[in-house]
């Protein structure tokens, strides 16, 4: 019960920890915001101190160091949230790094306790369905085939997955802040139809994919999937926004977009390229950015 209250605890904490740390400076002599500084501290300590598998501990660590790198980049650069949470996030990826070397842990040992718990989880499910009578129609070893490939991926994209978990949940509690005081520390978050980030990051998507086609560098094969990812999916993110603008810019009602969403969720490489034309061409450049996005 304890492991199944932190699984669930950790999106929660990842927001907790740097929120509870920007509301120290942000919140000024208030008790109510004092209270909730020392209220989300407690619970983002009490995470970072339960006990867990290595992939448990390696998001903690990543945790705590990104929040030290956000909360210090947010009261001396004048960046702007996205950026922020980037440089943030690299740092933790630095550090976790530096960890494993430090500590003696095993990049195939995270990889077998990552792939063991998602394995079990999966199974746990398909014996669900089994049961209930929904996998009948499933056929066994293409199922199987199909069970065991999504497990050896979760494995190979735990990087990525915890570095996007990481940048969102920086930005979150920056939003947070903000909205719970009335002020940020450092620039303000933006509105997300003004999501942007620096066109020079496009050479980490060409990097990652030189690693990916080039035979020599195959060693280097997982690191270029997991930045090709976290690339995708900010691009994917620079789409929507574009879209969203879009929608804002023609006055469009809730209905439109939830329709828009829709089509994103079918449409999802089209979202991509783009967000990648517009870091190309900049296609809301006729309005004035804001400085937080």
């Amino acid at each position: 019960m304890t492991a199944l209250a932190l699984a669930l605890a950790t999106p929660a904490a990842l927001i907790a920890l740097p929120a509870a740390a920007l509301l120290v400076l942000a919140g000024g002599p208030r008790p109510g915001l004092r209270a909730a500084a020392v209220g989300l501290g407690a619970f983002g300590l009490w995470w970072l101190l339960g006990t867990g598998d290595l992939p448990d501990q390696t998001l903690r660590a990543a945790a705590l160091l990104a929040t030290a790198a956000f909360v210090v980049l947010s009261v001396r650069a004048p960046l702007s949230v996205t950026h922020r949470a980037l440089l943030a996030v690299a740092v933790a990826a630095g550090g976790t790094a530096a960890t494993f070397v430090a500590f003696g842990w095993s990049w195939s040992r995270l990889l077998w306790w990552v792939e063991f718990r998602t394995g079990a989880a999966l199974r746990l499910m398909l014996a669900q369905m089994t049961a209930a009578g929904d996998a009948g129609a499933l056929g066994a070893a293409d199922f199987e085939g199909t069970l065991n490939e999504l497990i050896h991926t979760s494995g190979r994209l735990f990087p990525a997955a915890m570095a996007l978990q990481l940048f969102v949940s920086l930005v979150l509690a920056a939003a947070l802040v903000r909205r719970l005081v009335g002020r940020a520390v450092g620039v303000p978050p933006g509105r997300f139809t003004e999501f942007r980030f620096s066109e020079h990051l496009g050479w980490l998507l060409a990097v990652a994919l030189v690693l990916l086609v080039v035979p020599p560098l195959a060693p280097l094969r997982t690191l270029g999937l997991n930045v090709l990812v976290v690339m995708g999916a900010l691009y994917a993110l620079r789409g929507l926004a574009v879209v969203a603008f879009g929608i804002r810019a023609i006055r469009g009602g809730p209905v439109l977009y939830a329709a828009a969403a829709l089509a994103v969720f079918f449409l999802l490489p089209g979202v991509v390229l783009l967000g990648v034309v517009d870091a190309g061409l900049d296609l809301r450049r006729r309005r004035t950015p804001s400085t937080g996005a």
